[in-house]
Formats: C-alpha cells, sequence, structure tokens
C-alpha cells in the first residue's frame, strides 16, 4: 500500500507542526520547578521555531497576546524565570526607541543557535549552550553517591555487631 494512502486510511494524512520538548529537560528539575505561566510561555515561545530560527524567538507582548497573555506582568515575571532556570537565553536585547526601536530575541538552551541573517548579537553555535541529558545523568550519579555514602554511614561498625 503506498504510503498516501496508508496515512489517510489511518487518519494520519496530515502531521503539521509540533513543539518538541526533549525527555531530558522535562525531568531537569529547572523545568519542573516552573510555575504554569512559564512552562505556557515556553511552548508558546517554542511555536515560533522551525528548526533553523533558534535565536530568532519573540517574547513581545504582542506576539504573546495571540497565545492567552494579556497581562505584561505575567509574561515578564515567566520570562524572568525561564532566563534564571536558564531554559532560554537572550539573543538580542530589546531596545525602546522611537522611530525604531526593536523587540528582544531569545533561544532555547537545548538547541544550537541558529544564524539568523545577522539579528541576533551572539554567534551561531553547533552544538546546545546547555546539555540537559549530561546534566541529568551527573545529578543522578551524584544522587547515588549520596546515597551510599548515607547507607554506609548508618551501618554499626563491627566491634558494636552481636
Amino acid at each position: 500500500m503506498p504510503a498516501n494512502k496508508r496515512a489517510r486510511v489511518k487518519g494520519r494524512g496530515e502531521t503539521g507542526r509540533f513543539v518538541a520538548i526533549p525527555h531530558s529537560v522535562l525531568q531537569h528539575p529547572d523545568y519542573q520547578s516552573l510555575t504554569g505561566a512559564a512552562v505556557k510561555v515556553l511552548i508558546a515561545m517554542l511555536t515560533q521555531y522551525n528548526g533553523r530560527n533558534n535565536g530568532d524567538l519573540c517574547l513581545a507582548p504582542a506576539v504573546m497576546r495571540s497565545y492567552g497573555f494579556r497581562s505584561s506582568d505575567t509574561l515578564n515575571t515567566a520570562k524572568k524565570q525561564l532566563l534564571k532556570h536558564g531554559l532560554i537565553i537572550e539573543t538580542r536585547p530589546g531596545r525602546f526607541t522611537n522611530p525604531g526601536g526593536i523587540c528582544a530575541l531569545y533561544a532555547v538552551t537545548w538547541q544550537p543557535i541558529d544564524e539568523c541573517n545577522g539579528k541576533i548579537d551572539i554567534a551561531p553555535t553547533a552544538a546546545p549552550p546547555r546539555s540537559f541529558s549530561v546534566e541529568n545523568q551527573t545529578a543522578k550519579e551524584q544522587q547515588n553517591t549520596l546515597s551510599e555514602n548515607r547507607s554506609q554511614s548508618l551501618r554499626q561498625p563491627d566491634r558494636y555487631r552481636l
């Protein structure tokens, strides 16, 4: 059966775009400690990402209004939280001049930063600015070491055993 017919028969004819957040990010303490508003801002920001424009993602109130953000205070608080936890980085600061103001641009930290036609102030990268999978692995190793140390310290010395 041809692939396109199979897709129609199975009800998977149109895939469309999607937002992908790796498990290593979702399982990281920095992501898990975010507020609901910060998670929503992150997902709304990721809808702008097309695989070639990391660094050219905008969190301007006019853009985010279409995603349900009416309060700029909520948006700013969520943005500060995402920056503090290292899930996004600022690639170009915003400038409020009249005329000619430009909005701040951001990149997610688990994807390499792309060349954005000279729009951003930082250089493109071949590797992501942050490796959540390595951090998670290191944290697990540290946790295992701590639990081993605790269990060893709780053991009674041989001289007290009966």
